[in-house]
């Protein structure tokens, strides 16, 4: 059994730091997990100097040579969509957008090929981006999703056998055929070909996805805090207050992991701010109540903060004195 991470990265972005310390509160939670990291050639070769120490906690390291040409964009979803076959042995995967805040052994009833969690906790008829995800799959001549379940790809359990080895390939090319469409995004391939295998996806309890925007009733028992409805905003060089920690908590703040990349070390600071992330998301649930919490933790509002400190920094200060009030 293994956990299995997925990285494409140059110096100048964090995609290296949150992958770190997605690492390292796997490693806080589950001590004795294997840790595999599938890596495409470019990544690898930056690996060097201050971007050494994922490699001190991964057990194992597979390196995929890619296209030079690719955007790092396609590399990633490259090496997601094969990523089946370039790793043996059973894996759960998961994104580097995330914090792991409990053990993650996999319950023996999880016996059938893959299972994930619903995108945004819902059924498709219910979820906020339905339009968009039937329009791309009539765009693509897919099927209309009529088991009405669209699954996150941003943790997966994944068997490893003949069937599921099958369904990455299947994936992989589903993708590839996006691609040439212009549609560079993995889910539309991911749900076409959950279709033409029967589909073979199973959900999994949502504390194992907690997709912060979207799943406030899984928050307290979450295993899996995934960030991707909460983006890292650009606060463009300026500070964030700490009446500011209601809107960001520190393990959203792209400021955190630009610290990190200074010295490719966590230190004990970071070690605290990973180990209570889950309690950071809690107590801001308790400050602002449930309805705003997921309003301040969507993409839309740290859109909006971005657009604040970049180009509206005077409403920045009104913000803080809300904090404050909170």
């Amino acid at each position: 059994m293994k956990y299995l991470f997925v990285l494409t990265s140059k110096e100048r972005d964090i995609y290296y730091e949150q992958t770190l310390v997605a690492i390292t509160s796997l490693r806080i939670h589950n001590k004795n997990a294997f840790v595999s990291l599938l890596v495409d050639d470019q990544t690898a070769a930056t690996l060097t100097g201050t971007r050494t120490q994922i490699k001190n906690l991964a057990d194992e390291l597979k390196i995929v040579e890619l296209d030079k040409n690719l955007s790092p964009m396609l590399r990633s979803r490259w090496l997601k969509t094969v990523m089946r076959n370039e790793v043996d042995g059973d894996f759960l995967y998961m994104d580097s957008d995330i914090a792991i805040a409990d053990d993650l052994s996999i319950p023996p009833e999880w016996d059938g090929y893959i299972y994930g969690v619903l995108d945004f906790h819902t059924n498709l008829s219910k979820a906020i981006n339905r339009r968009t995800v039937l329009k791309a799959a009539k765009m693509l001549e897919y099927s209309p999703i009529e088991n009405d379940e669209i699954f996150n790809g941003g943790v997966m359990f994944v068997r490893d056998n003949q069937k599921t080895r099958e369904f990455f390939k299947r994936w992989h090319e589903q993708w590839l055929y996006c691609v040439s469409k212009g549609y560079n995004f993995d889910m539309a391939s991911l749900a076409e070909t959950n279709f033409e295998f029967g589909y073979i996806i199973k959900a999994m309890p949502g504390e194992w996805n907690c997709q912060l925007a979207y799943g406030a009733k899984h928050l307290e028992h979450a295993k899996v805090l995934h960030f991707f409805g909460s983006r890292i905003i650009d606060t463009h060089g300026h500070s964030v207050s700490k009446n500011g920690d209601y809107f960001l908590p520190e393990i959203l703040r792209k400021s955190f992991y630009e610290d990190i990349k200074k010295t490719g070390e966590i230190n004990s600071d970071d070690l605290l701010v990973i180990q209570n992330a889950r309690e950071s998301f809690l107590l801001q649930t308790k400050k602002v109540g449930k309805i705003f919490a997921n309003g301040i933790r969507s993409y839309a509002f740290a859109k909006f903060l971005s657009f604040c400190y970049k180009r509206a920094y005077w409403l920045v200060k009104p913000l803080e004195w809300a904090g404050r009030c909170i």
